[in-house]
């Protein structure tokens, strides 16, 4: 018993829309460059960065450092920023990029927060998995 050949013209009009939404898209589509603020790390001592090339960061704006480290703006002056350095920044140095966020340090309140130990990031220290 042989089958009927399927019929594909179902299938290439599906197609022909696919491809009409996507032409559309692309035609729409407008490219742009965003500017961003990237500062040097100047130096790092013991739990604080000296941070130049920043001239727009704010007070307790969320900064971001290589390898996921963050830290806090919390002296600005016309020389540099000052950061705190929240988690382990032996791998820092002189030299290396710094981004801004334009966040300011934050963290959620709730119930679920009731009873649990958390890092300044939000991230639990007590082993009882995320917070929700």
């Amino acid at each position: 018993m042989t089958s009927a050949p399927p019929d594909l013209s179902s299938l290439q009009g599906a197609l022909d829309d696919a491809f009409a939404g996507i032409r559309q898209r692309l035609q729409a589509f407008q490219p742009q460059l965003l500017p961003r603020e990237v500062g040097t790390v100047a130096k790092v001592s013991t739990g604080i960065a000296r941070v130049h090339g920043l001239p727009h960061v704010g007070f307790e704006e969320l900064l971001q450092f290589p390898g996921g480290l963050s830290g806090i703006a919390f002296n600005l002056d016309e020389d540099g920023v000052d950061v705190v350095l929240l988690g382990d920044h032996a791998h820092l140095h002189a030299g290396q990029e710094v981004r801004r966020t334009g966040r300011v340090m934050d963290v959620a309140v709730g119930d679920a927060l009731l009873g649990r130990v958390i890092d300044p990031l939000g991230r639990p220290l007590d082993g009882l998995g995320r917070v929700a």
